[in-house]
């Protein structure tokens, strides 16, 4: 076990000093950046020693609030010109945070102390409740806080030498699930199945860079560990799980380079590697079903300067479900390394978090420009054909929704 901590210092030492960015640069500005547009949060995200927290945001009704260096902010989202305002935690590095009522406990980053702020007011007043048994390891890291989907009260986190720990009294008690520690504890990711509860995963990267995914189907007794056994590729990760809304047994995750997908609840893995076409080579982070169209997928990642390379934020979008995916849009950035943190929607909108901002993409402007059929319309007229925000040619107008014609968003209601 102490050979593994040193190892785990080992990878952080050499990740810190590989994904080291420069807090002052900002995205280019150019044509491919016009998709994404930002919303001026102003200072970058949430604190990142050693490059392995992963703040988080949450959209409550039509706030967007997001965990940052200094705490906790909100903005109100339907308003474009709304200022960002302190929702709590002021102060606090926050990496996430769960609500129960008035009730919020938060998940601030730290390394061999406090981890678990509990507040009663909604983050105006606080104290560390974090437990003994995170504070056993000087470097001890937990680095994801997830909610149960129906039960405010059960929590998940993932530690760095605890594995995956679940409360079921809003963090007043934890137990652990699983000792299995991922190698790169700056991707680690854990989640509820929300149509399945039950159903927990634990995705990441082994200790020799190999791809992981461990799966519990009797909420935490036994886990089921998926690896290069599933053909994941060596040198990856899997990232961030994403489930069909209507389809429970259909899953997907980003990877380096790769999309993961799965017909059977977790079961076996299909791989598309896509290390050899530029259009989709990134570190795909973060995924999300749509909200009102199943079948179509988003995938948000990043990549690193890499020789005459410039870093950036990519987006690619899926109408069929993620076996096929188009050509990724791209915004460039000044920056060594300019990661993304998160991934929401809100209405017709694709909420992205980055080290450098909030970006918004429009979801109907995104298939416009990805959406070869789409990309064709190239005049204004009124008999120009619509389409679909699955880039699909419809037969006719639509007496009520949203749609795409002459390459643009229309609203009928």
């Amino acid at each position: 076990m102490e050979l593994r901590r040193i190892t785990f210092l080992m990878l952080a030492t050499l990740c810190s000093a590989f994904c080291s960015s420069n807090e002052q640069e900002k995205p280019f500005t150019t044509d491919s950046t016009k998709l994404f547009q930002p919303l001026d949060l102003g200072f970058s995200r949430g604190e990142r020693q050693g490059d392995f927290s992963q703040p988080r945001m949450h959209i409550e009704g039509d706030k967007l609030y997001v965990c940052t260096s200094q705490g906790l902010y909100a903005k109100d989202l339907t308003d474009d010109k709304s200022a960002w305002l302190p929702a709590g935690f002021n102060g606090i590095p926050l990496q996430d945070y769960a609500r129960r009522g008035t009730d919020m406990l938060a998940l601030r980053y730290n390394e061999g102390g406090e981890y678990l702020l509990l507040s009663h007011d909604g983050g105006q007043t606080y104290k560390d409740v974090t437990p003994d048994i995170f504070r056993n390891g000087v470097h001890e890291r937990l680095g994801n806080l997830v909610q149960h989907p129906t039960d405010p009260n059960t929590l998940l986190v993932a530690s760095i030498y605890k594995g995956v720990c679940r409360s079921i009294n809003f963090g007043q008690t934890w137990e652990q699930l699983t000792g299995f520690v991922y190698g790169n504890t700056a991707a680690s990711f854990i989640g509820f199945h929300p149509a399945r509860p039950n159903v927990i995963y634990n995705s990441g990267e082994g200790i020799i860079c190999e791809g992981h995914i461990n799966i519990t189907y009797d909420g935490g007794q036994t886990w089921n560990d998926h690896g290069n056994s599933l053909d994941f590729p060596g040198d990856n990760c899997v990232h961030q799980v994403a489930f069909h809304p209507t389809n429970p047994d259909r899953w997907i995750a980003g990877g380096e380079g790769c999309v993961f997908l799965t017909a059977d609840n977790g079961q076996t893995w299909n791989c598309q590697n896509y290390w050899g076409d530029e259009t989709r080579v990134a570190y795909w982070y973060c995924t999300t079903f749509d909200d009102e169209h199943p079948d179509t997928v988003y995938m948000v990642g990043c990549l690193r300067r890499n020789g005459q390379k410039n870093a950036c934020i990519k987006i690619m979008c899926s109408t069929d479900g993620g076996r096929s995916w188009h050509n990724s849009q791209v915004m460039e950035s000044m920056r060594e390394f300019d990661r993304v943190n998160d991934l929401q929607q809100y209405h017709d909108l694709i909420l992205i978090y980055t080290e450098s901002d909030v970006y918004t993409v429009s979801k109907a402007e995104l298939i416009a420009q990805s959406t070869t059929a789409i990309r064709s319309v190239t005049s204004d007229t009124a008999t120009a054909p619509t389409y679909d925000l699955q880039g699909r040619k419809l037969q006719q107008t639509p007496q009520k929704g949203v749609y795409i014609q002459n390459g643009r968003k229309r609203i009928v209601r």
